[in-house]
C-alpha cells in the first residue's frame, strides 16, 4: 500500500552518493551520501531529506528534515500537523541530546540553506576525536542513536507525509503557488549545494554533467 502511494505522489527522488579522495596523499576522503524525495502537488506534505557528510573516519555531519514547503510563519497548522502532533519535534530533540558529548549543532555556511530547514531539523556535526578509538566511536552512534534517529523521521514521513493522510485541503491558486515554491526551492538548492560544490571534488565536465543530468529529472530543464 505504501509503494503504490509512493509511486503517484513523488515527484523526484535522488539517491546519491558521492566519493573523493582529498589531495596530498594523506589518504583521507570525502564521502556524501544522500536520500531526497519530493512530493507532488496532490498533497502539501513536506519533502524528506537525509544527508550524511563524512569528512573523515571519527566525523560526519548530519542533516535529516521534513522540509516544509509553506512559509511557516504564515502556516501555524503546518507547524502542528507535521512537526508537533506528530511527534517528530519532542523525538528529534530527545535523539540529538543522546549524541551528547560527541555532537554539537552543524551551522550551514549557506543562509539560504538555513532558512530552507524546519524547526524540528536534525542537523548535528558529530565529531568522535582523532585518536585511535575515534573511527570505532562513530561506528557506534551511527549504528546505534544516529541509526534509530534516522527511522523515527523516515518513519514519520513514510505515516503522515507519503500516506498522504496528513495532507490539507488547498484550493487550486494555493496549490499553484506551493508547486511553485517547491521548483524555486529546488533551483536554489541544486546551485548552493551541487553546481557549486561538485566541481571542487570532480573534473569540470564531469560536474556539469551530473548537475545538467540533475537539473534535467530535478525541474524538466
Amino acid at each position: 500500500f505504501i509503494y503504490f502511494v509512493l509511486c503517484t505522489q513523488i515527484a523526484f527522488m535522488l539517491e546519491a552518493w558521492f566519493h573523493r579522495e582529498l589531495p596530498g596523499g594523506g589518504g583521507g576522503a570525502i564521502d556524501i551520501t544522500a536520500l531526497i524525495v519530493n512530493l507532488n502537488g496532490a498533497t502539501d506534505a513536506p519533502h524528506l531529506v537525509m544527508e550524511f557528510i563524512q569528512g573523515g573516519p571519527a566525523s560526519l555531519i548530519v542533516l535529516l528534515d521534513l522540509l516544509p514547503r509553506v512559509d511557516l510563519p504564515l502556516h501555524p497548522s503546518y507547524i502542528h500537523r507535521y512537526y508537533a502532533a506528530t511527534g517528530l519535534d519532542a523525538r528529534a530533540r530527545r535523539r540529538v541530546a543522546g549524541l551528547v558529548p560527541q555532537s554539537r549543532p552543524y551551522v550551514s555556511p549557506s543562509l539560504l540553506v538555513r532558512s530552507l530547514w524546519s524547526p524540528a531539523a536534525v542537523v548535528a556535526d558529530v565529531q568522535c576525536g582523532e585518536g585511535p578509538g575515534g573511527a570505532a566511536a562513530l561506528d557506534g552512534i551511527v549504528r546505534g542513536e544516529l541509526a534509530a534517529t534516522a527511522m523515527d523521521v523516515l518513519g514519520v514521513w513514510l505515516e503522515h507525509c507519503a500516506g498522504g493522510g496528513g495532507g490539507g485541503e488547498m484550493e487550486a491558486a494555493e496549490r499553484e503557488r506551493m508547486v511553485a515554491r517547491d521548483r524555486k526551492v529546488a533551483a536554489a538548492e541544486l546551485e548552493v549545494n551541487l553546481a557549486a560544490n561538485l566541481p571542487r571534488m570532480f573534473d569540470a565536465g564531469v560536474a556539469d554533467r551530473v548537475v545538467a543530468e540533475i537539473r534535467k529529472a530535478f525541474m524538466g530543464s
